[in-house]
């Protein structure tokens, strides 16, 4: 089957003015997409959505992908994506009959007999309708060791920015005349049961120009925020200020930061009786990663000295608590990255540091624990080599701890282990398959990106698949902010996709974290060419095993992935016959003045900048379209209340290529946020409609 754009280009452009011609001027005719719920550009979302929901809902394919998505996303017997909080275990469950969800509590006990059974805490479906608001949960921060006062955090339709109740765990009610933050993307730290610490988001005039806090206030009970007191003040050219809390040994620890950049931050030990600050030293391009009996942790991102010692970038270290407030602290390493080996992240148990490594690109856990100021590790292998080990819930009162493993084809397993106990973790949780996954093969290659480098992706695939260059593949990437793309169960995936006879291919390039720090860094700013070089190498590589070719072979990203695919189509159309550009962008000599999009300035660079503008122009997507260039038809998905990624950068792509005489395909969902659904059955419906598509360009 072929599709066309059957329906005239002007009835999705509307507000045009007269169009610039150079790429490197203002599309100022495209200005009114940037109007996120203004009427032109609602109506331009609505008018694409009814031809692409119409071209994709109608084939026959559609709704069986859609009912098999949706009976995975919402099935009674998955696992929960539970958390400990004072020996007790809380979750926050979606189903086909809860959509917005229900925060709900279980014991340890009851937990670990694979039959939990949940008493609900705070059904968000009863609130949003009681208040008639269209609440979303995003979390809640609880006061410890009581973990009885909270602030909920409640967005509309799945924005970043919440707003902030306080409500009691044991009452299950929200606390009358209780602690209240309005709409924004504020951030609190409890400093006892009447004070907070507030990163305050909700005065529009102080904000940073990322839009986040650039004041942290004392707020105390029964006042108002927009008059407390301010203690302390980030430079508004900053990314934020924030707070956190931290009790040990019955005495709460006070954090205040700021974000100078995305990737520089300096942390303060805040004393609120005196106001005073102790800056905790480590570089400000070093994570702080916490406190732990008695260390404080750090990250490094760089190579580090110290006392004639170096420790290479991606250095877990600590020292001693007691020199804070020394010019040169002793450092002890903690881990230390090799060749293949990087850190990944950590967490507390009572007892224990946990670190995740990536080993490989495949996450493996290391047990530590400090003994006489020394660190020793001990290797955790408890489930398998190929996927994700990883601690599910762990607290630092408790010695209580889960374990959980997965990979592409393994669903998630969940152990416990009792610290105290000399017993090995035992299974606690299982969540059954969702496809026949032993009809299929996990692969790791491996192929040189044009510079040399060599750049890993995985690939699986059915044991008897034919390399006769036929297969319908989808490759994902990613490759920004330091995030490494791991291995998870394809559940959905794998029922729609693998069973159908697709491949799924999952790539490592540079700009994400797989290799540790310096993996990140060699794709930023200027290099970002680096991260596509690396994308298309891989893409060939595929062709020239004749897995596939370009006429079977898709492309899917998310945010920066996004912009990756979209870079993507628009530099090397002829690798790809599909495209699905999830929340991305797209305008990259405008992004900064968009939402969070100063923020990101240091991953991409300064569009104000002119050697900057020029790199940036050179890759840009919304750019670089072509009115005599053939491109696949791509398929864009986006949010209108993504308050992260502006909606505008999808938008635009969509009218620019229409303009161009380029088919596309668009879906804006009202809700949703970055995530791009609030619910389960939204999830269903996007993620059916990408399948579809897939079908359409890839299978037919």
């Amino acid at each position: 089957m072929k599709y066309h754009l059957l329906l005239p280009t002007i009835l999705f452009i509307t507000g045009c003015q007269t169009m610039t011609t150079s790429k490197d001027q203002k599309l100022s005719h495209l200005d009114y997409l940037e109007i996120v719920e203004g009427s032109e550009a609602l109506s331009f979302a609505k008018k694409n959505n009814a031809y692409s929901d119409a071209r994709l809902k109608s084939d026959k394919r559609y709704q069986p992908a859609y009912d098999k998505i949706l009976k995975i996303v919402s099935a009674k017997d998955k696992l929960p994506a539970f958390y400990l909080m004072n020996d007790e275990i809380y979750d926050f469950w979606q189903d086909d009959i809860h959509i917005k969800g229900i925060l709900r509590k279980t014991s340890i006990k009851s937990l670990n007999s694979g039959k939990p059974k949940w008493t609900i805490i705070l059904d968000i479906d009863a609130l949003a309708k009681s208040e008639n608001e269209n609440w979303v949960y995003k979390g809640f921060n609880c006061l410890e060791p009581e973990y009885t006062l909270c602030m909920m955090s409640l967005s509309r339709g799945g924005k970043d920015a919440s707003t902030m109740r306080e409500f009691n765990l044991k009452t299950k009610q929200f606390v009358k005349d209780g602690f209240y933050i309005p709409e924004s993307k504020s951030q609190i730290a409890w400093v006892d049961e009447n004070t907070l610490l507030v990163g305050d988001g909700a005065n529009t005039t102080t904000l940073t120009t990322s839009g986040y806090p650039s004041q942290i206030k004392v707020l105390q009970r029964g006042t108002e925020l927009k008059s407390a007191p301010i203690v302390f003040k980030t430079a508004r050219s900053s990314v934020s200020a924030y707070a956190f809390s931290k009790l040990i040994d019955k005495k709460r620890l006070l954090f205040i930061g700021e974000h100078t950049s995305f990737f520089e931050a300096t942390n303060y030990v805040f004393d609120i009786s005196t106001s005073k600050l102790m800056k905790i030293p480590i570089p400000a391009t070093a994570n702080f990663e916490g406190l732990f009996q008695g260390q404080f942790l750090f990250i490094t991102k760089q190579i580090f000295e110290s006392k004639n010692e170096k420790f290479p970038a991606g250095s877990l270290l600590s020292f001693s608590a007691s020199e804070l407030e020394a010019k040169n602290p002793k450092i002890t390493p903690v881990f230390v990255p090799n060749e293949v080996s990087f850190y990944e992240n950590s967490t507390f148990s009572k007892n224990h540091l946990w670190v995740m490594i990536l080993n490989d690109v495949k996450k493996q856990l290391l047990k530590y624990s400090l003994k006489s100021d020394k660190w020793t590790s001990e290797d955790v292998s408890f489930a398998g080599s190929a996927g994700n080990e990883s601690v599910s819930a762990a607290q630092e009162n408790s010695n209580h701890v889960y374990l959980s493993y997965s990979d592409f084809l393994t669903p998630t397993s969940i152990f416990y282990l009792n610290e105290t106990s000399k017993n090995k973790a035992k299974l606690a949780l299982k969540s059954p398959a969702r496809f026949k996954s032993d009809q299929y093969n996990i692969s790791q290659y491996k192929v040189n990106s044009k510079d040399g480098t060599l750049i890993p992706y995985f690939v699986v695939s059915n044991k008897k698949i034919k390399l006769t260059g036929k297969n319908p593949t989808l490759l994902y990437g990613y490759g920004g902010f330091e995030l490494a793309m791991t291995s998870n169960y394809l559940g959905t995936t794998g029922k729609v996709w693998l069973e159908k006879g697709g491949v799924y291919v999952l790539s490592n390039i540079r700009g994400g974290g797989e290799y540790g720090p310096n993996w990140h860094r060699s794709a930023l700013r200027e290099n970002r060419h680096k991260a596509y070089e690396d994308f298309y190498a891989i893409a060939e590589d595929l062709i020239k095993r004749k897995l596939t070719s370009p006429k079977h072979l898709g492309i899917r990203g998310g945010s920066n992935g996004g912009l990756l695919t979209s870079v993507a189509f628009t530099q090397r159309p002829e690798l790809f016959n599909a495209v699905i550009s999830e929340v991305p962008l797209a305008n990259m000599l405008e992004y900064h003045h968009w939402l969070a999009g100063a923020s990101w300035m240091e991953e991409y660079g300064d569009p104000d900048d002119s050697k900057m503008r020029k790199y940036l122009l050179s890759y840009s997507p919304l750019h670089n379209l072509q009115k005599d260039k053939k491109y696949p038809e791509v398929f864009y998905l986006t949010s209108t209340k993504d308050d992260r990624v502006h909606p505008g950068h999808a938008r635009q792509m969509v009218a620019r290529m229409q303009e161009l005489g380029h088919p596309v395909l668009y879906n804006e969902n009202t809700d949703g946020g970055h995530g791009r659904a609030s619910n389960m059955k939204d999830l269903a419906e996007f993620l059916a409609l990408e399948f579809t598509y897939l079908y359409q360009k890839l299978m037919d």
